[in-house]
């Protein structure tokens, strides 16, 4: 059977855009359902898990794709990928949303965490670069995925390489 290689940098931005698409879903929904006015992160959660997953599959499928040039550096360039394709994509969303449709939103917030005591420093932040510390977050902790799922994949579950 020969199958098709593919680089892992398709494969990172196959799996980015549909991380980017599934955390803009859940930034519409709480935008939508005032989650993000009452500082609510319930939904971030269960989006870092389902990149976690996603990345443990994700160099899954590109060890089975892939066997011989299955390598810790190749499955760190899925990881990078799909934190900057993911990233990218919420950074696009918060920006229209912050500069088009709700030019207020940013100002509540911040005050919302004034009077919770909070700090406001990284509000007050320009809405892209914001977009792009998360973009670069999300790329790091892409990398640690990869890195992670590929140590299960060679010592722990397959035993090769």
């Amino acid at each position: 059977m020969n199958q098709k290689k593919i680089h892992p940098s398709k494969m990172g931005l196959i799996y980015g855009v549909g991380l980017g698409t599934v955390v803009v879903g859940f930034g519409i929904i709480r935008y939508k359902t005032g989650m993000i006015l009452r500082d609510d992160h319930s939904l971030s959660y269960v989006y870092w898990v389902i990149f976690t997953l996603s990345m443990f599959y994700a160099v899954f499928q590109y060890r089975r794709l892939n066997p011989l040039s299955f390598s810790y550096k190749e499955t760190m360039k899925i990881g990078a990928m799909a934190g900057l394709a993911s990233g990218l994509l919420y950074t696009l969303y918060i920006t229209i949303l912050n500069n088009y449709f709700d030019t207020e939103l940013v100002s509540k917030i911040i005050e919302m965490h004034k009077e919770a005591g909070n700090s406001t420093k990284v509000m007050k932040l320009n809405t892209t670069v914001r977009g792009l510390i998360y973009t670069t977050e999300c790329m790091v902790f892409g990398i640690i995925n990869s890195i992670n799922s590929t140590f299960l994949m060679k010592k722990l579950l397959f035993k090769s390489s």
